[in-house]
């Protein structure tokens, strides 16, 4: 589980990248994109992982309600 601020904030401007990435890059998959995320932004892909699962619903909540 997350405990670092610093942390949390870096996972959730990343996922905020995905989302963003999805609606722009319409021939790269979901995979593509995390991946490409995970080398810009140097995260741990497990745990980045386990927090994308965990708010995986707000994710495409956030790419439906911002058009993106």
């Amino acid at each position: 589980m997350i405990r670092d601020t610093k942390e949390e904030k870096m996972y959730q401007a990343a996922l905020l990248r995905i989302a963003m990435k999805m609606r722009k890059q319409d021939l790269l998959g979901f995979e593509d994109i995390f991946a490409q995320i995970l080398q810009e932004m140097k995260l741990d892909p497990a745990e980045f992982r386990r927090y994308v699962n965990s708010h995986l619903a707000s994710l495409m909540a956030t790419v439906k309600k911002r058009g993106y």
